[in-house]
């Protein structure tokens, strides 16, 4: 048996009034509650919590809303059949996941999750009364987390639900585990199985790896196995695609070493004066959840995805792929509807696949001889057409050019694009920052939506100020209506 002190437990429950309250409703009214899952992996681990999953004997939704009415939260049914429903608290970062328990008993329920590093659970009731708590693991999950082993909880695992596939990746990338040998055989038997898998839920997997800082490694190591190609069909032409004489690798492997020279630095060094400010453009969050960073990846994954459809070749054997980005733009389309993204996400990716060559093309131009008026009038057409995906595709453009391998990259060509790329940011930011009033305060926003003081205020004031520079908000009340579409669309 393993067991895990009280006072562990407490330091790491936020808002534990409410959590007192709760267990104290459970006792009161002979259900069993038990913390569950990540929860308790991540209480284990140390790591900070921010939301909680219990499984609820009888009937977990009528329990939620019960609970509902004594706190302050809203409840939300997310799946009936499968007895689910989600607390939000008033503070909108604090919430908790109440599920029936599966099978005859918790032990049943947890040999039937994911892996067994989730396949854990605490009996919240006595969480009030006993000092040394025991840990039910079933699958040996606490071995597993000490080693940083994913192992699947049990060989029914992918059967019982294919985007467990996904999350084994997301789990090992997030947690810097290593996924048992025992999951890749089931994995490949398992592939067919992702057409049942609704769009949302691989987006959501997806996006949480693309937000580790190191996704390239694990997007290759999905890639290796064949969940990409199921993914992304696109990837197969791509793979096939050899180049022209700017590149000696295929389009697919020109576009893995993009996104991993982006993931390495994505500031071009003539940018660096304004690290902080591309940073918090960076992680703005065009919905909740999914950073502007994650689609940028997602973006330098499939720049070049309309070369294969663009493909041209001379009288004289030279290769060509005129107007690929255009080809790839529509194709990003497909791709981030299937995803079931956000239509402004789609028109992020979109118009940074559109114009990721322009910024080569401006420099190809503005290094040979012009006047500065000549000059600074071509920078600001582009800055006006770019608009709030300027740097986006400063950023893509730049990775994308250090990937080129071949006979015709030269080495001074990125000097050049970096200067240009450094002269369009110059006036960018120079007039960016110029007479911007501040429309709104922390304490505004902690006010007017009555939330508590958190990182996530922070989060709202920088998405404010980066779509302020952009010019897509002028006023306090343009502010506001911004922040309510991100709280509550």
């Amino acid at each position: 048996m393993k067991f895990l002190s009280a006072s562990e437990i407490w330091k790491n429950i936020p808002n534990k009034d409410v959590f007192v309250s709760l267990v104290q409703l459970a006792k009161r009214d002979n259900i069993g509650l038990y913390l569950v899952g990540g929860t308790v992996r991540d209480i284990i681990l140390k790591r900070p919590i921010v939301d909680l999953d219990f499984a609820v004997s009888g009937n977990a939704i009528d329990f939620a809303y019960k609970f509902a009415e004594i706190s302050d939260s809203i409840c939300i049914t997310l799946d009936e059949r499968h007895d689910i429903a989600r607390l939000i608290f008033h503070d909108k970062y604090f919430y908790m996941d109440f599920t029936g328990i599966r099978g005859t008993d918790i032990i049943t329920d947890l040999i039937a999750r994911d892996f067994t590093i989730n396949a854990m659970a605490i009996d919240a009731s006595k969480t009030l009364e006993d000092e040394n708590l025991e840990i039910i693991d079933p699958t040996n999950g606490i071995k597993d987390l000490n080693d940083g082993i994913i192992r699947l909880a049990s060989p029914r695992s992918f059967i019982d639900d294919p985007v467990r596939m996904f999350r084994a990746y997301r789990f090992a990338a997030s947690l810097d585990f290593k996924i048992h040998d025992t999951a890749f055989p089931l994995i490949r038997d398992s592939l067919d199985r992702l057409s049942y898998i609704s769009g949302e839920r691989v987006r959501d997997e997806l996006f949480k790896i693309l937000s580790i800082d190191n996704s390239i490694r694990y997007l290759r190591e999905m890639d290796d196995i064949g969940l990409m190609e199921k993914l992304f069909p696109e990837i197969i032409m791509m793979k096939d695609m050899l180049q022209n004489k700017h590149h000696y690798i295929s389009v697919w492997q020109h576009s893995i070493l993009t996104m991993e020279f982006f993931e390495q630095n994505f500031i071009p060094d003539s940018l660096t004066n304004y690290k902080s400010e591309i940073e918090g453009y960076l992680q703005c969050e065009p919905v909740i959840g999914r950073s502007r960073i994650a689609l940028l990846k997602l973006a330098a994954l499939f720049h070049d995805v309309g070369k294969p459809i663009v493909k041209m070749m001379s009288k004289n054997g030279r290769i060509y792929f005129l107007d690929h980005s255009t080809k790839g733009s529509e194709i990003m389309l497909d791709i981030g509807s299937r995803l079931r993204l956000a239509n402004r996400e789609i028109m992020f990716l979109k118009n940074v696949t559109r114009e990721h060559m322009y910024p080569l093309g401006l420099c190809l131009i503005l290094n040979e001889p012009r006047t500065a008026n000549e000059k600074d009038r071509m920078i600001r057409k582009f800055i006006q057409k770019a608009g709030s995906e300027l740097l986006a595709i400063l950023m893509l453009s730049y990775a994308d050019f250090k990937a080129t391998r071949g006979e015709y990259a030269k080495d001074d060509y990125l000097d050049k694009l970096d200067k240009v790329i450094g002269d369009i940011g110059e006036v960018y930011f120079r007039e960016a920052f110029l007479n911007k009033p501040k429309l709104i305060t922390g304490s505004d926003i902690m006010k007017e939506f009555k939330l508590l003081s958190s990182p996530a205020v922070g989060k709202l004031i920088k998405q404010i100020e980066n779509a302020q520079m952009e010019g897509k908000i002028k006023t306090r009340e343009d502010a506001m209506e911004m922040i309510r579409n991100v709280l509550f669309k």
